[in-house]
């Protein structure tokens, strides 16, 4: 996941900064083209993903690169955004994570864990850290095992998300473009948005199969045993999907999803568990599968069959 400022904020970056940050491979969103992805059938658990706005720049000294084959097979790449830019703040090129760049690169790109038992995660950055929690609440990539201080809380708000650390308070972007955990409430200082940035294809598999065109409708499927791949756009927090013959999901009457839509429909994607994530369509209800076989938005909860490998 990598944290990016919103476009349009001048920033200063130190001389020769540019050149040693090589793109790395999946990091650009299916919003700008297809790339090059893992087949389908290989469901890393485990994400990339890209808050925007957030850096760990000014690590690259403090301990090793990520894994090439970490880089390449990891679950979800989030690049996370602020929600609310600040506008001719220079970048923080110290041990700090913060909130001040606009490119989407290596240093704003960072893998989130989840944990199975907790549904807490860590961001693991390109620079061979994990974010923490140290002295005053600030957060730095330096940690290099998981611990208490490493997990943080993810909230839903729509097309954000919140952080919360393990001193239960929100990570918020101070003044100087650093992230702290020192909010009690959630704000707009407090809201991010995290961008997947490895997955610019889509195969979903619920309890009963995998997530299919139905022969002869535009309705999907969810108990088959062979998949179809479906395409992802990113906008705004929300995600399109796009099937066979470039249709676009969209939904239907009584929560139906239907796949052949001619205009793009915002679903909310929110990574729930380890390899699992929960689809929200804009009424606020979750996709789900169901004895029916059909895919429809009607579940209030992300649980059971709301449920989706990715």
């Amino acid at each position: 996941m990598a944290i990016f400022p919103k476009a349009g904020r001048p920033l200063a970056r130190p001389p020769g900064a540019r050149g040693a940050r090589a793109r790395p491979p999946l990091a650009r969103a299916a919003a700008n083209g297809p790339a090059r992805a893992a087949p389908a059938r290989s469901r890393p658990r485990e994400a990339w993903l890209s808050l925007a706005g957030v850096s760990a720049s000014g690590l690259r000294e403090l301990g090793p690169a990520l894994p090439r084959t970490a880089a390449q097979q990891g679950g979800p790449r989030l690049r996370p955004e602020t929600a609310k830019p600040r506008a001719g703040r220079a970048p923080i090129w110290g041990i700090n994570v913060s909130a001040n760049q606009d490119e989407e690169l290596d240093h704003e790109t960072f893998l989130m864990q989840i944990d199975q038992e907790t549904k807490k995660c860590t961001f693991y950055s390109s620079t061979g850290g994990y974010w923490t929690l140290v002295t005053h609440g600030g957060i730095q990539a330096t940690a290099t095992q998981v611990s208490a201080n490493t997990m943080f809380e993810i909230e839903w708000h729509g097309r954000r998300v919140a952080l919360k650390a393990s001193n239960g308070r929100y990570v918020c972007m101070k003044k100087n473009g650093q992230l702290a955990a020192i909010s009690d409430f959630v704000g707009e200082d407090e809201l991010f948005i995290l961008k997947l940035i490895n997955r610019p294809i889509l195969v979903l598999r619920g309890l009963d199969g995998f997530v299919c065109h139905r022969r002869g409708s535009n309705q999907l499927d969810t108990n088959r045993s062979t998949y179809d791949v479906f395409h992802l756009s990113f906008r705004d927090g929300a995600y399109q999907i796009r099937g066979r013959g470039g249709g676009f999901w969209y939904t239907g009457s009584h929560g139906s999803v239907c796949s052949d839509g001619d205009l793009a429909e915002d679903f909310l994607f929110e990574f729930r568990e380890r390899g699992r994530l929960a689809i929200r369509a804009l009424s606020g209800k979750y996709l789900r599968g169901g004895a029916s076989g059909l895919l429809r938005a009607d579940a209030d909860l992300p649980t059971g069959e709301a449920l989706w490998e990715y």
